[in-house]
């Protein structure tokens, strides 16, 4: 460091010696002698004899900066919802409907209502829909209670094991009957809860039978295909006073297939099953498979609470 600094020393003494050694070889010149020196190193030096001549000094005014290109404002885009207020009930003004007034999805499904997807999209992808049964099984031969059973009708919503072996099984001969559909077996398992009620519809199964008008009006959780959600006896929300949660078929059934959810997301048998805790939603299972911000609205938004708790 110290070496460094008589370096620095050295220089600056050098530089007045030598600008003091050039002033006096100056100053002891000749003026022509003078002038040619000062010239060389600087412009409008006087010649010899020549008065010095002031000018006033003129500054050109600076140049402007160029001017900063303004960002085009991106135009603002207000981004239409899938599904607006009433989107629902204005749909099912457009569907068939039965005697009984319930939203006939079969018929509106034929008639391309409705186009209910195999899934959801995965990276804007639709997955492919699954194959269909067209196999028709007689159950009723003949008479006024004539009826058959439709795998295609029912292959286009739901798969095989979304019904067997858990409600129906694989084996010929099991003994079916209105009072225990009316328990909620077999074709009861679905139907009166998120499909048209087997009694006061005969003639959907029956073709034989007569139609006849609705005596009541359709059931509005019926119609709806409401679910209420049971919830845990441990879960926290029974003390903040948050009502359980209400799932609602219809809305979902018109935008996807049965198997959609069943049973790979929701098995189709309740026994066993595991309750559904917002952490779970949240970690995207459950209803958070779509509920995600991204294909429905996010189960962590505090602003959708009512839509599945009302």
């Amino acid at each position: 460091m110290l070496v460094r600094k008589r370096g620095v020393l050295r220089s600056v003494v050098v530089a007045l010696c030598a600008i003091g050694w050039g002033a006096l070889v100056i100053g002891g010149c000749s003026e022509e002698s003078r002038y040619q020196v000062l010239s060389f190193l600087f412009e409008g030096v006087p010649k010899p004899g020549e008065k010095p001549q002031w000018q006033q000094v003129t500054h050109l005014a600076r140049r402007p900066p160029p001017a900063k290109a303004t960002a085009t404002p991106a135009p603002v885009v207000i981004a239409k919802e899938k599904y607006p207020f009433g989107w629902l009930p204005a749909l099912l003004k457009t569907v068939p409907h039965d005697a009984a007034g319930y939203p006939d999805m079969v018929a509106a499904f034929k008639e391309k209502k409705i186009d209910p997807l195999p899934g959801p999209e995965q990276d804007h992808v639709v997955p492919k829909a699954k194959k269909v049964d067209e196999e028709e099984i007689t159950l009723i031969p003949e008479g006024k209670t004539k009826c058959s059973f439709s795998h295609e009708i029912h292959t286009t919503l739901v798969t095989c094991k979304s019904c067997h072996p858990g409600v129906f099984k694989m084996k010929t001969g099991e003994e079916m009957s209105m009072d225990a559909m009316g328990d909620g077996k077999f074709c009861g398992f679905c139907h009166g809860k998120v499909a048209f009620p087997i009694t006061g519809e005969c003639v959907r199964c029956h073709p034989a039978m007569k139609k006849k008008a609705a005596k009541k009006p359709p059931k509005e959780k019926l119609l709806e295909g409401e679910v209420k959600l049971t919830r845990a006896k441990s879960s926290d929300a029974n003390l903040s006073g948050i009502p359980p949660a209400s799932f609602p078929h219809l809305p979902h059934r018109v935008n996807y297939r049965c198997y959609a959810c069943h049973n790979t997301i929701f098995p189709m048998k309740e026994e066993g099953t595991k309750p559904i805790t917002m952490q779970d939603i949240s970690a995207g299972k459950y209803c958070g498979v779509c509920h995600n911000g991204k294909i429905a609205f996010s189960g962590d938004d505090l602003g959708s609470c009512s839509r599945c708790h009302p």
